[in-house]
């Protein structure tokens, strides 16, 4: 049986979320896969939540890290290591120097490799294959020196048996004091800077100013600092007289369930790979206004799917959300329509055979 090692040295991002789900998908086609992850993470509980097997790594310290990850591959006898962050991908370099097991990039951001003639050695020639989640990312690649027959682009994905269209539950609204008849809109997040949240509290400024009836939930967390993070946006709410119109969750283990509230969608991003919070809402059957960044154009039909915005433009963001919350039934065609999307690009079962094919090239080539 061959054996894949994942590695990921992140706790609970978009990018953690693939990585499990990679995981899983892995085992389900008769690979054996250790996922090796920060002890104590949620990765690490979620992971054995899922039965897989798990080796826990502090990757905060790099050669005792070294250390436990060369005793695996031997132990285990490894065929192939696939990292998907910095920290990681570092440290199956190394190992793969020292053991000759095959190397693979996952890059989950929209960054530029910054090293110069390091970065690219690393990325080069010292992995065998880059997989980026986006085309926009495939391309930054590309740009940054690496050759094009070296990064395949392979969407971020999702489960979309475990997420598919449903009425509102009536019952979580009522928890949230929102009445049923009230047009919800938000977004699911990790509220880092580069996720455009001044942006939105500003179009919701626009939106109140004109009068008009919504709640906007804004989900999520910022790591380490996270209700430092929140207390600034609810800060600022209160300034801007908007409070009665914001729910600020913070974190939510089911945020899937608040994203079947939303009749809107909305990523403001300044800076997107693609947006998993974004694919999940329309698997969800729910229509997009997000900032035309980084991958989101791949993933949100202009016009048909939802609304693309200039970033860092509250006004253009208030009016894309006023044209929605004022058309109805076109912004419900435009959530069936977005659901459909998801269906044609991002179902986990592509991604799988996707990642399922590069395997087997480097494991098996002819």
């Amino acid at each position: 049986m061959t054996t894949i090692l994942q590695i990921d040295k992140q706790g609970f991002t978009g990018q953690s979320l693939r990585t499990l789900s990679e995981a899983r998908g892995l085992r389900g086609r008769g690979y054996r896969v250790i996922l090796a992850c920060q002890p104590g993470s949620v990765l690490e509980k979620d992971a054995r939540a899922s039965s897989l097997e798990v080796l826990p790594l502090d990757m905060k310290k790099f050669f005792p890290a070294l250390t436990g990850l060369l005793g695996c591959i031997r132990r285990e006898k490894a065929d192939l290591i696939n990292a998907h962050g910095y920290r990681d991908h570092l440290l199956s370099v190394v190992a793969g120097i020292m053991t000759g097991i095959k190397v693979v990039r996952t890059k989950h951001n929209h960054k530029s490799l910054k090293g110069g003639p390091f970065s690219r050695f690393i990325y080069g020639r010292l992995t065998d294959r880059i997989i980026a989640v986006s085309n926009y990312t495939k391309d930054t690649m590309i740009k940054s020196g690496m050759p094009e027959e070296h990064v395949a682009a392979i969407h971020t994905a999702i489960d979309l048996k475990l997420l598919s269209p449903q009425p509102k539950n009536h019952e979580l609204l009522k928890s949230f004091n929102v009445p049923q008849d009230c047009p919800v809109i938000g977004t699911v997040a990790r509220l880092s800077d580069r996720k455009g949240m001044h942006f939105l509290l500003d179009a919701v400024k626009i939106l109140a100013d004109e009068g008009r009836h919504f709640i906007c939930f804004i989900v999520g967390g910022g790591g380490s600092s996270s209700q430092r993070k929140i207390e600034i946006l609810q800060q600022k709410a209160e300034t801007s007289g908007i409070s009665q119109y914001l729910v600020f969750t913070g974190w939510r283990e089911d945020a899937a369930n608040i994203l079947s509230l939303f009749d809107i969608f909305i990523l403001p991003s300044l800076a997107e790979a693609l947006g998993r919070s974004m694919v999940e809402a329309m698997a969800l059957g729910k229509p997009v206004v997000a900032s035309r960044v980084g991958g989101i154009p791949e993933a949100v039909d202009d016009g048909r799917t939802g609304l693309l915005v200039p970033p860092q433009d509250a006004p253009a963001l208030a009016r894309a959300l006023a044209s929605m919350l004022d058309n109805p039934e076109k912004t419900e065609a435009m959530g069936r329509a977005s659901r459909k999307r998801a269906e044609e690009l991002f179902d986990e079962e592509m991604m799988i055979d996707k990642i399922c094919s590069i395997y087997g090239e480097l494991l098996n080539p002819i």
